[in-house]
């Protein structure tokens, strides 16, 4: 677990980790074999080139706005595309050598945390100000609106929530139906995609196959909120998190099981900072992989096929490189009886899908397609499988991998490679 999140995304709050950026661009041009290091900021690799799509980049306009040097009104569309191109996928900051110098001795295995250059606060402080003088683009604006005015980024009815739970063949438990001390978060986009939708289904199937006591919130449930305050939109990303607050606080929960690694990062990092009860509620959060990996540790899970498949894992950014979780998923992996290879750029290193930041919505006007470069690279294991543990991660490498055209290969969530060994139909 980190802790990252500090309240107030104004560019003051981040004076001193803009001046601490030294331009040195090791965020931007990097090849370091020690640890297989060859590429830092997919966004860059994939578009023009510019230095304002990298961390270096927008520091320097950062700066530039704090001494009054640039006009925060009159910045350019260009520049407004580059900033919303940036997936926040960490990549820059994880590898920047501006490092708290007690951790000299671990390095390179430094924790996130470690290095002193907030990129990603910088990144959503700048956000944060675009939102702020109006002029974000069309995408981002009516994601947040339909968040403000629906609940959740796609603009759907607040009460079509739980409509997709309806195609199992037993009945899920609602919170507000029954007392439960676990519940199954599930989040505003996996609530809404159908492919997301069929994933959650299996990780149900899954639960039940354990005699995991748990429930959901059905049409109670708020969107978390991490999406917005990615975007930049601090006012909208509090008020969700008191919504949330008070649902949690009525229903007395142990434990949050959360389906997405970006609601999970925002119970895990800035709920705590916004919320000053929140640290005070005696709750677990945990990434549904996490989850599952107690549940077969301690027995409540048995094997009883092996899935005789090459299989390759992506670590969602916000799971593994932000939160410190590579392990769990892999150790699920395995226990299935599948053999486990591994990207060139994986843990650490992994190289996003394209989607985080608000990219699962937002079109920029380079297309880098992260999404097609990272599914080509999981085509050259040669595995039969792409396993991925985030909602994100599932839409945008299925369409990467539609983009290659010829590729036989399958994305499956990690429960529902799970659920073909401990037995159960996928509805």
């Amino acid at each position: 677990m980190t802790t990252r999140s500090r309240r107030g995304r104004s560019l003051e709050n981040y004076k001193r980790e803009i001046y601490l950026c030294s331009r040195c661009g090791y965020c931007r041009d990097m090849i370091r074999a020690r640890d297989a290091t060859d590429v830092v900021c997919p966004i860059r690799e994939n578009t023009g080139g510019f230095d304002s799509f990298t961390a270096r980049g927008r520091n320097i306009i950062a700066r530039g706005i704090l001494e009054g040097k640039l006009d925060p009104k009159k910045v350019s569309p260009e520049f407004v595309d580059m900033l919303f191109t940036c997936t926040l996928c960490g990549s820059c900051q994880e590898h920047c050598l501006s490092l708290d110098p007690n951790t000299w001795d671990v390095f390179p295995n430094n924790n996130f945390t470690d290095h002193k250059v907030d990129v990603l606060g910088i990144a959503e402080s700048l956000r944060s100000l675009i939102i702020e003088k109006g002029n974000p683009p069309a995408a981002i604006k009516q994601v947040l609106q339909n968040i403000q005015l629906h609940g959740n980024p796609e603009g759907r009815p607040r009460n079509k929530r739980e409509d997709f739970l309806k195609e199992l063949d037993f009945l899920v438990k609602r919170a507000k139906e029954e007392k439960c001390d676990t519940l199954l978060y599930i989040g505003s986009t996996a609530s809404y995609n159908q492919r997301n939708q069929k994933s959650v289904r299996t990780l149900v199937q899954v639960l039940r196959a354990s005699n995991t006591d748990f429930c959901v919130l059905g049409n109670e449930e708020e969107d978390s909120g991490a999406d917005v305050l990615r975007l930049g939109e601090e006012g909208l990303f509090e008020e969700l998190a008191e919504r949330n607050l008070r649902l949690f606080k009525k229903y007395g929960f142990k434990s949050i099981v959360c389906v997405s690694p970006h609601d999970y990062d925002a119970f895990v990092n800035d709920y705590p900072v916004y919320l000053e009860e929140w640290s005070k509620l005696e709750f677990k959060v945990l990434h549904y992989t996490e989850f599952l990996a107690h549940l077969i540790q301690n027995g409540n899970l048995k094997m009883r096929k092996k899935l005789n498949k090459i299989v390759v894992y992506q670590d969602p950014c916000y799971l593994g490189r932000i939160n410190n979780i590579y392990d769990e998923p892999r150790e699920i992996i395995r226990v299935t009886g599948a053999k486990l290879v591994e990207m060139r750029s994986s843990r650490h290193n992994s190289y996003c899908c394209g989607g985080g930041g608000g990219g699962v919505w937002y079109e920029a006007v380079h297309k880098p397609r992260l999404q097609t470069q990272r599914a080509r690279q999981a085509c050259e294991t040669k595995a039969d499988i792409l396993v991925v543990a985030c909602p994100v991660c599932e839409q945008m490498l299925e369409e990467g991998l539609t983009d290659l055209e010829k590729s036989d290969m399958k994305v499956m969530n990690v429960a529902e490679i799970l659920l073909e060994t401990v037995g159960g139909a996928v509805q």
